[in-house]
């Protein structure tokens, strides 16, 4: 008897083999239209944040999400790497649209969860182990989006953060420079900063020292400088304006105010006389100088050159006497002065007796030539005096 060996013909009741996640994930592309439907009517429904942005349209919204779902279903059926410039591009629209970053990234997770479910549907429960595999891909790939829009959300909002400060400090230096070249740059800063047409402005000037100005009562604007900062400082009236600058804290550094004017046109005109002021208050120590209350100090500060001659040939010989001595006579010139003429406010001033100021003015007579009782020659004393103490606070900076 032959033995011949014959080959089984398979049962009809033995399983097939269980699909691989490549081919569960697969059939998913051809619906990806209809999951994208979907899950924007979800987004719709969870996030009110999507639809009460006004900027974001349904279309673009459905955009983004095909793209994405397309990207997810392409990785997990094995036809690529999931493509994370869908993500990103998800992440820069939302924030240029305003959509909050939660609702951004809760889109994402409901989008993965419609995936998984689709998933799991398709397989009719027949393939539990590459599921599980699956489950783990799936929410994996929610991550990796996820992580990719935030960051180009948070990237976005840092570009435009950084535009709109650009932005802010142009118009800021169009109000502060004047309009000649542009005359729309002035009206636009106007109308950005809401600033009234008509009021009580001032332009301030302080030194770094002076962080922090507190003006309650009164609206500034400020823009920052090199060595300090320049406000513009407006009220509804005079009063109300003085009252804020009477209460302003300049610590341990240097503010100058412009003299009060009307319309925001008058801005650039009064930066020079807040500047000029502040390099006034330096001869006065720390304090607020307004411009109106130094006008001898101003005319010298706006041309140093000029003050610095004057300084040498009012003085004379006193500028050649030794720092200890001309420190001495100075500072009793600025006493006498300060006391309004009077020897003795100014003896009480510096800590001498009467007899000794009155030494001192007589002393200074002889050095310059210029007696402290003559009108004319206390005036050019004055000058001389201020011109010197500006020269030196020049120097020192």
């Amino acid at each position: 008897m032959t033995n011949t060996t014959a080959t089984a013909a398979p049962s009809s009741f033995e399983l097939a083999a269980p699909p691989s996640s490549f081919e569960l994930a697969a059939p998913l592309m051809d619906g990806a239209e209809e999951l994208t439907d979907e899950l924007v009517r979800r987004i719709l429904t969870a996030e009110h944040a999507y639809v009460e942005s006004t900027a974001l349209t349904r279309d673009q919204l459905r955009s983004a999400c095909l793209a994405n779902v397309t990207a997810m279903i392409a990785d997990l059926a094995g036809e690529k790497p999931v493509d994370l410039e869908s993500a990103r591009a998800a992440g820069r629209l939302k924030a240029a649209q305003g959509v909050p970053l939660a609702a951004l990234l809760h889109a994402f997770r409901l989008g993965g969860r419609l995936i998984w479910e689709e998933l799991m549907r398709r397989s009719e429960g027949d393939a539990p182990r590459v599921l599980l595999e699956m489950a783990a891909q799936v929410w994996a790939l929610v991550d990796v989006c996820s992580d990719a829009a935030a960051e180009a959300y948070r990237l976005s909002i840092d570009a435009r953060a950084e535009q709109d400060a650009d932005e802010r400090r142009r118009l800021v230096r169009a109000l502060f420079a004047g309009h000649g070249a542009n005359p729309s740059a002035m009206t636009d800063a106007v109308r950005t900063f809401r600033i009234p047409d008509r009021g009580s402005f001032v332009v301030l000037s302080a030194d770094a020292r002076c962080a922090d100005i507190a003006t309650p009562g009164a609206d500034a604007i400020w823009d920052t400088e090199i060595d300090g900062v320049l406000g513009l400082l407006y009220a509804f009236s005079d009063s109300a304006l003085d009252a804020v600058l009477a209460g302003i804290d300049s610590g341990n550094g240097n503010i100058g105010v412009s003299a009060v004017f009307a319309t925001p046109s008058g801005a650039p005109a009064a930066v020079e006389q807040a500047r000029l002021s502040r390099v006034c208050a330096r001869v006065d120590g720390p304090g607020v100088t307004r411009f109106e209350s130094v006008p001898v100090p101003v005319l010298i500060a706006s041309n140093p050159g000029s003050g610095r001659v004057a300084a040498e040939q009012i003085l004379g010989r006193l500028l050649d006497l030794p720092e200890s001595e001309r420190a001495s006579l100075l500072g009793t010139l600025e006493a006498w002065f300060q006391a309004k003429g009077s020897t003795t406010d100014a003896a009480d001033r510096v800590h001498y007796h009467r007899n000794t100021v009155l030494y001192r003015l007589r002393r200074i007579g002889e050095l310059t030539g210029r007696d402290f009782l003559d009108p004319v020659h206390a005036a050019e004393l004055y000058v001389g005096l201020r011109a010197y103490q500006l020269c030196m606070a020049a120097e020192s900076e």
